[in-house]
């Protein structure tokens, strides 16, 4: 015996950041419809019959910005009444980490894609602001638990650079010889030149341990 409720539409949005010139950066796109014609907003759009959230958020982030293979980590679900004014809407919402030199063009529903540093956003559409700010949550948490977001720093990176990326996750200074002792000694990284390093998958420690 089956029950009919009320359905929900589902998208799913990305939280794309990348780190370049010293900031974390976020790839908006110019929305060229509406709703929000002519706003600011997370890449992203409606999940097909069928296709999974992540699926779905991979998709849209190749169809409007021409990335791809970028590693996803979910951040979570929005759905709060009165998000979306075409109805009820409800979005899954993924944190992209994408390395420095990560090129983005516009396409489908984007007029314009631009990075823009994570510290000085314009308005955003929907509730794309609370998405943001719950994504950055998740970075935080990400970088106390795994190496992931050294992703951010591209194949190879010195350790200055590293620390100086995680003052910026976590917006306080960042001990030196505690992160350079982290980075040799706790399987985050691999030295691979004087002062350089790569990031290892394989990991056994948080970064303030």
């Amino acid at each position: 015996m089956s029950a009919e409720y009320p359905r929900p539409s589902l998208t799913a949005d990305v939280v794309l950041l990348r780190y370049r010139g010293g900031h974390l950066e976020l790839l908006l796109i110019e929305r060229k419809k509406d709703p929000f014609s002519g706003h600011w907003a997370l890449p992203g759009g409606f999940v097909d019959a069928g296709e999974t959230p992540e699926a779905g958020a991979r998709r849209e982030l190749l169809e409007e910005t021409r990335v791809a293979g970028v590693p996803l980590y979910e951040i979570g679900v929005f759905g709060a009444p009165g998000r979306d004014p075409r109805g009820w809407v409800v979005s899954s919402a993924w944190l992209g980490l994408a390395p420095p030199d990560c090129w983005a063009e516009a396409g489908d529903d984007a007029s314009v894609v631009q990075w823009h540093r994570l510290v000085a956003l314009p308005p955003l559409a929907f509730d794309h602001a609370d998405v943001v700010a719950a994504g950055r949550e998740r970075l935080r948490a990400l970088s106390m638990l795994s190496p992931a977001p050294l992703a951010l720093l591209g194949d190879t990176f010195r350790s200055a650079a590293a620390r100086h990326l995680y003052v910026q996750i976590h917006g306080q200074r960042v001990d030196p010889g505690t992160f350079r002792a982290w980075l040799r000694r706790r399987r985050a990284a691999t030295r691979v030149g004087p002062s350089r390093f790569r990031r290892n998958e394989r990991f056994d420690a948080p970064w303030h341990d």
